[in-house]
Formats: structure tokens, C-alpha cells, sequence
């Protein structure tokens, strides 16, 4: 009788023991006020959320947390992905919270009217995306890799371009609300829509004047970085346009600063010798594609420009702007901007 009872009472002191250090921990927890980030890696067992769980410092026993799993299966049940656990937080606590996924990461991408694709892509970078994924989303016109195939079946403006360009000038610029999970094709979804609504009303007026959407896009991005202003825009997209019916070389600085990486306002002489479609003071006609994502002013520019006569322009170091007829008039323009 004594041994019996004897064991009962070791039998009732384990238990109170395991009581008092399982349950608590089990069911109650003390959740500290911060949190640990973790990775719950695709495929892992209960004994590897357990051991991951334990060094992170979330839990104090790998071995408490696999026996909780014994006893409820929701423990059994976690989904991969990046949670944020207090030290402290119960079994139960974080097996519903794993077991529902992690919590979607909304983030704000502010993209202004004139940045490029590289200036996207180098923003998407920052949000963890990786090179090659925007690279085999966007493509790139300079290399004539083409953007991803199945947007052109999503959007007809897309569908109509040359094989071989890239989403330079369509990714519309604005502030835009996205799931950080879903980047890079969450956040070009979004600009390529914004394109498509901003654009509706064009088709009529690019009937009429007999141009390709392509060719309004290419023209509003030279224009986005060449003025400064809708009514210098709208000027200017007239003198290109000037230049073009009488088979004249634009001659955009912006188009060589798109060449050569820079942002010079007057390009060396060597800038202007680099061999590129690119280069419109070496090539006729418009560019291969745009060479930035423009905004809506530079777009109604390009559609529909300013009724002008002249052929050259130029800017003074304090952004005033100057026009000319001809060459006679440009080489007086010169001499009042810089005096030469």
C-alpha cells in the first residue's frame, strides 16, 4: 500500500511539474512587447518549426512545442512564408497564427513622370525583387528583349509593338498601392492599367492623324525630358514633329543621355558620336521605342501639339526657353543663352 502510494504521489508530482511547465506555455503565454522575424521554409515538419522556433528565442523548449502538435493539429497544419512572433506567445497562439498564412505586406510605389525603366527597375530592387525576374517581365528595347508574352495578350496596346520592346514608356507614373508578394507583375499590372485608362480616348485622334500609339508613346517621352511645362511641351512636340515631315534629325539631348547613362543637359561631342538607334543626332526619325514612362501632359503633348512654325529650341542655364525658324535665328538663340 505504501509503495502504491508512493507512486501515485511521484505519479502527481511529475504531473504538477508537467502541468506547470507545459500548459502554461501550451495555452497561456506571456508575449513580449516586441517581435522576432522568421522564414517558415516550404515543406518543414512540426520538428523543424519547433527547432527554428526555440533558436529564434519564440519559444523556450523545441520538445513542449512538438508535444502541443500531439495534442492539437493545428500545429501540424503551418503554412511557409514570413511572420513576425513575440517571445513569450503561446503554442496555440502561434500555431493559428501559422496555420493562417502570413500576413500580405501592402506597400506604396511612388514612380514620377520621366524616370526610366531602369530607374523601376532599380526600385523594385530595393523592395527585394530580383534583376532577373523584372528583366524577364519588362525586357529591355536596347537589347531587343521583348517584355513577358503573356501581357500582350492582356492588353492590345502592348500586342501592337515590334517584337523586341520592352515596357519603356507604358508603365504609367503614379502612386500605386500593391502587395509587396506580388511584385514585379503586381505593380506593372497596376502602371499598365493606368496606361490603358489614360489613354482611351486617344484612339480616334491617332486614326485621324494616321500614327501608332508606339509612335505617340516614343514622341511623349522625348518630350516629358526635353520641357518643362504643358505649354513648352506642346511646342516642342510640334517642332519634332516639324522635323520629321521635312525627313530633319530631332537632335534630343535626352535621347543621348538615354545612350550613355547621363543627364547632361548639353552632351559632349563625343556624347553625340555614340552609336545608337538611340542617337537622333546621328539617326532620322523617332527611336526605336521610348526612352522614359511619360506622364499624361507629355502624352496630350505629343497627340496633340501646338500650332508652330518653328525648328530649333533651346534652354539658358536658368530654364528659359528660346525658339527658332531656322538656323539663323537658332545661332542668335545660342548667343543670348550662352553666349556663344
Amino acid at each position: 500500500m505504501r509503495k502504491l502510494f508512493f507512486l501515485l504521489g511521484i505519479t502527481l508530482l511529475i504531473a504538477g511539474i508537467f502541468t506547470a511547465w507545459f500548459f502554461p506555455a501550451a495555452y497561456v503565454g506571456a508575449p513580449a512587447e516586441f517581435t522576432i522575424p522568421i522564414e517558415i521554409e516550404k515543406d518543414s515538419s512540426v520538428s523543424d518549426i519547433a527547432q527554428l522556433l526555440n533558436q529564434k528565442g519564440i519559444i523556450t523548449s523545441a520538445y513542449g512545442y512538438q508535444l502541443f502538435a500531439i495534442i492539437d493539429e493545428t500545429a501540424k497544419r503551418a503554412i511557409a512564408g514570413e511572420y513576425d512572433l513575440a517571445p513569450g506567445t503561446s503554442y496555440k497562439q502561434i500555431a493559428r497564427q501559422i496555420s493562417l498564412g502570413p500576413k500580405r505586406n501592402e506597400i506604396t510605389l511612388q514612380f514620377i513622370e520621366g524616370q526610366t525603366l531602369d530607374d523601376w527597375q532599380a526600385r523594385l530592387i530595393l523592395e527585394d525583387v530580383s534583376a532577373v525576374s523584372v528583366s524577364d517581365l519588362a525586357g529591355d528595347t536596347r537589347t531587343g528583349k521583348s517584355f513577358a508574352k503573356g501581357l500582350g495578350e492582356q492588353f492590345d496596346f502592348l500586342a501592337e509593338l515590334p517584337e523586341g520592346t520592352s515596357l519603356e514608356g507604358y508603365l504609367f507614373p503614379n502612386t500605386y498601392r500593391v502587395w509587396k508578394d506580388q511584385l514585379p507583375l503586381g505593380i506593372a499590372l497596376k502602371q499598365l492599367n493606368e496606361f490603358e485608362s489614360q489613354t482611351a480616348s486617344f484612339a480616334e485622334e491617332l486614326a485621324k492623324q494616321g500614327r501608332t500609339m508606339h509612335e505617340i508613346v516614343t514622341l511623349a517621352s522625348i518630350v516629358e525630358k526635353e520641357g518643362r511645362n504643358p505649354e513648352e511641351r506642346r511646342n516642342i512636340a510640334r517642332i519634332f514633329l516639324n522635323r520629321l515631315d521635312i525627313g530633319m534629325r530631332l537632335q534630343s539631348d535626352a535621347t543621348v543621355n538615354y545612350v550613355t547613362g547621363d543627364n547632361n543637359p548639353r552632351p559632349t561631342l563625343d556624347d553625340l558620336e555614340t552609336e545608337s538607334p538611340y542617337n537622333t543626332y546621328k539617326n532620322k526619325g523617332l527611336p526605336p521605342g521610348p526612352i522614359c514612362n511619360p506622364g499624361k501632359e507629355a502624352l496630350d503633348a505629343a497627340l496633340n501639339p501646338a500650332d508652330n512654325n518653328y525648328y530649333f529650341y533651346l534652354h539658358d542655364e536658368e530654364g528659359n526657353i528660346y525658339y527658332g525658324k531656322n538656323a539663323e535665328e537658332h545661332k542668335v538663340n545660342r548667343w543670348k543663352a550662352y553666349g556663344e
